[in-house]
């Protein structure tokens, strides 16, 4: 099987390493071309045919490269080396790879079930892009985007970003944007009071692994909303603080097809970057593309201990 592995060897700590990650996959059939996310060939290599791309790295990398990646009929794997690896987790896949896991890796493959992904595209007055995860306006965007440019210990970067968005959100003024859901103002917020933040999500974690959409489904067409209104603040500093993700966020989640923002300078984020863009205000949009693409995911039996019916994903 022809197979495209991109690794970004920086990602967290102590990872299973692109040499251990190729020889399993190696071991286990497959025809191994591997490139590192700032490879500059990158681009012509995903557009290249390939039966598999694997994707190795922390969230950056992965929404990155899910991001741009050319729809063809292929199979994408993940394999988590962050800290936070929201993307992993609101896929099912629970733990980082650990050097020596690449064998192991390889094997749950092959009694993988393959979900479909949904990707994002917001219209700026940059231009347009794609995106993964989410996009956002207010104190999480602005703690996102402050942390991409600090040197964080892998350890720390967890307890250190949830206590930033803490500090972000206890700050944070009113949204000054306006945005619309569907067409419809979000003036009317069923709390009451104006916003501080809005997250226009596709995956469940955000952040520094916040749960903040826990019921979102990845393939569905749909946002989850998630806006926080000031009547909202202390309940959801309480819940940051706890440092759980047991309960439910006490905060509000709308489900829409599109969202559009009269951007008035809140700080913005497309994933875990900015748009290039040196005036910040004008009309956002933001949508799914009409396809998806085909991830692999741990097996349903893996994930509820009881067998269900599943595609084999990775043939033998």
């Amino acid at each position: 099987m022809q197979t495209l592995l991109i690794h970004n060897d920086s990602a967290g700590a102590g990872h299973l390493t692109a040499a251990e990650l190729t020889e399993a996959l190696c071991h286990g059939g497959l025809d191994i071309r591997h490139c590192a996310p700032d490879d500059p060939r990158l681009d012509a290599l995903l557009a290249q045919p390939s039966e598999m791309v694997v994707l190795a790295g922390g969230d950056g990398t992965i929404a990155r490269i899910l991001a741009k990646m050319p729809f063809q009929q292929r199979k994408v794997a993940i394999v988590p080396l962050g800290t936070a690896n929201n993307i992993a987790q609101s896929l099912g896949i629970l733990d980082a790879a650990n050097p020596g896991a690449g064998n192991e890796i390889v094997s749950a493959w092959r009694h993988a079930d393959s979900q479909a992904f949904d990707i994002g595209r917001v219209t700026g007055p940059w231009g347009e892009t794609r995106f993964a995860e989410a996009v956002g306006i207010g104190p999480l965007a602005r703690v996102i985007l402050q942390f991409k440019t600090q040197d964080v210990a892998p350890a720390d970067s967890i307890r250190l970003g949830r206590a930033a968005f803490h500090h972000a959100l206890t700050h944070a003024e009113p949204l000054r944007s306006n945005i619309r859901l569907d067409g419809h103002p979000l003036n009317g917020h069923p709390q009451g009071g104006d916003l501080l933040l809005m997250e226009a999500m596709n995956i469940r974690h955000a952040g520094s692994r916040l749960c903040l959409a826990p019921d979102a489904d990845i393939a569905d067409g749909l946002f989850d909303v998630v806006t926080i209104a000031v009547d909202q603040r202390q309940a959801m500093l309480d819940w940051v603080a706890n440092g759980t993700d047991q309960d439910k966020p006490p905060l509000t989640i709308t489900r829409a097809r599109s969202v559009e923002i009269d951007w008035l300078g809140d700080p913005l984020r497309i994933d875990d970057h900015a748009p290039k863009i040196t005036v910040m205000v004008g009309p956002v949009s933001i949508a799914f593309v009409a396809a998806q693409l085909d991830i692999l995911v741990p097996s349903r039996r893996d994930r509820s201990g009881h067998e269900q019916p599943a595609t084999e994903a990775l043939a033998s």
